[in-house]
């Protein structure tokens, strides 16, 4: 049995059943598959979640009693083979088969026939799927939900964001300036076998290529954080002095909060609310790690008034819980959401946040909204209402969407003075 493949189905069905995050699923199947290559894992997983509609489109033309009648097991399997055939250059087609039918051999007993009958007719009948004859958004395997929503918002520029979010993202590092300058980090890091290159749009910022990016001592030492420049931009935009008071509302896992620390050269203080206990954790692992003293943790709901913060801070950053439809380049299954409706749920708590973080600021103090969404109704829209109802006094500095190109991932934030 291929321990690769094995690992990949087991990641998708943890996905496709319980709604599992891909990144999440993808670590566990690696670390039960001792053996298996993560990185090809990660690229097959993730490549055939960014797929997937466009493959159940074509199983469901292949199977003869449609995809419905298909169990998960082998349906799981079928997409992964389609999906070797189609995109995996290291397997070449006769493997894809082969590996798919071993597989429902041992995770699907008694499919290994259909299975196998189904990835013959694709290979016989591969040319009559023309994407040119494919609706736009199952050529761009988007759910008809989430591509009509951005269809709306953005026009004609609905093709280069769809082409962007299919795009595997960059990844990006955050030089620790409590621990060394940049340059100094590029080149332990070049010593280590890992590519990094210097990034013009953040001063901390390092996009870096190859393996051992985590697994470094580099990184278990402090030196630099994962991040997306997007997220970086936007609380470099903040920009939160030494010495300042900070609060952070929705802090987990910490990338942000750790990122205005060491702005602030570890001076001040920084309140960091989640509420999530497990999640909190990951705050503070984040700021042990990356040696910041000022962080104080509390578990606490956003969207729930707390009088003893009112009108207490220099800086807060509200970095609400959101859509997510910036980073589906990195988060693929976001794109499968079938109901774009159920935002709306999401709008009423980010609206209840912001109004918090705006009251919590002293007057003259500043709060940054940010999403990783590009979703327009999260966005601009919760702004205007809540300036419009809660706070008059307050007013817009800065409002920006990033757009998901040239290696960023989508984002917005708005810049609030009181």
């Amino acid at each position: 049995m291929n321990r690769d493949w094995l690992a990949v189905f087991e990641a998708l069905k943890a996905v496709y059943s319980d709604g599992a995050f891909s990144n999440i699923s993808i670590n566990e199947a690696v670390s039960r598959h001792r053996g298996s290559r993560e990185s090809f894992v990660r690229t097959f997983a993730k490549g055939v979640l960014r797929d997937s509609i466009r493959l159940d489109y074509v199983i469901d033309k292949l199977a003869d009693k449609g995809i419905g009648s298909i169990k998960q097991r082998p349906l799981i399997i079928l997409r992964m083979g389609i999906y070797a055939i189609d995109r995996l250059d290291s397997v070449p087609q006769h493997a894809a088969v082969s590996e798919a039918v071993e597989l429902a051999k041992s995770v699907a007993k008694g499919s290994d026939r259909f299975v196998n009958g189904i990835l013959r007719a694709y290979l016989r009948h591969r040319d009559e799927f023309d994407p040119e004859g494919m609706e736009p958004h199952i050529r761009c395997s988007f759910s008809e939900g989430v591509f009509s929503l951005l269809s709306e918002q953005y026009g004609a520029e609905v093709n280069d964001i769809v082409k962007a979010l299919n795009t595997p993202p960059e990844v990006y590092l955050r030089a620790n300036r409590l621990k060394a300058k940049r340059d100094e980090i590029i080149d332990m890091l070049k010593e280590q076998g890992i590519g990094a290159y210097p990034c013009e749009e953040n001063s901390e910022a390092i996009n870096a290529k190859g393996s051992g990016i985590v697994s470094s001592d580099l990184y278990r030492q402090g030196y630099y954080t994962v991040q997306s420049l997007s997220s970086m931009i936007a609380v470099k935009a903040l920009d939160p002095k030494p010495g300042c008071k900070v609060l952070d509302l929705c802090s987990a896992p910490g990338g942000k909060t750790g990122y205005m620390a060491e702005l602030m050269g570890d001076e001040g203080s920084i309140t960091a609310c989640d509420i999530y206990p497990h999640r909190l954790m990951l705050t503070q692992a984040a700021m042990k790690r990356t040696g910041v003293s000022i962080c104080a943790l509390e578990e606490r709901d956003a969207s729930v008034y707390e009088p003893g913060f009112e009108g207490r801070f220099d800086y807060v950053l509200a970095d609400v819980p959101c859509s997510g439809l910036g980073v589906i380049a990195s988060k693929p299954e976001i794109k499968l959401t079938t109901d774009p409706s159920r935002y709306d749920e999401l709008i009423s708590i980010q609206k209840e946040i912001l109004a918090n973080a705006i009251r919590y600021a002293r007057p003259g103090g500043r709060v940054e909204y940010s999403t990783c969404t590009l979703n327009k109704n999260e966005n601009e829209a919760v702004v205007k209402d809540v300036l419009s109802k809660a706070c008059s006094s307050a007013g817009i500095v800065e409002m920006a969407t990033i757009m998901p190109y040239n290696g960023k991932v989508g984002f917005f934030y708005t810049i609030i003075e009181k």
